[in-house]
């Protein structure tokens, strides 16, 4: 199997510099800030939406018992 001579997209390097964005972004976090900004954070993807929103409702059921 042949390798491309020139990628137009390298998937690890996309990974790795959201990856950081995100590490930058929430580094100087408590847990409660980061558990605000994880219930606050609005996903492109509506499948990823709709999984924190089922985690977030759940969250909340759980926390009232």
């Amino acid at each position: 199997m042949s390798e491309r001579a020139s990628k137009t997209f390298d998937c690890v390097q996309s990974m790795r510099q959201a990856r950081d964005r995100l590490s930058a972004e929430i580094a100087d976090m408590g847990y409660d800030d980061l558990v605000k900004w994880l219930h606050g954070h609005r996903y492109a993807d509506p499948l990823l939406q709709r999984l924190a929103e089922k985690a977030r409702l759940e969250s909340a059921r759980t926390a009232r018992r």
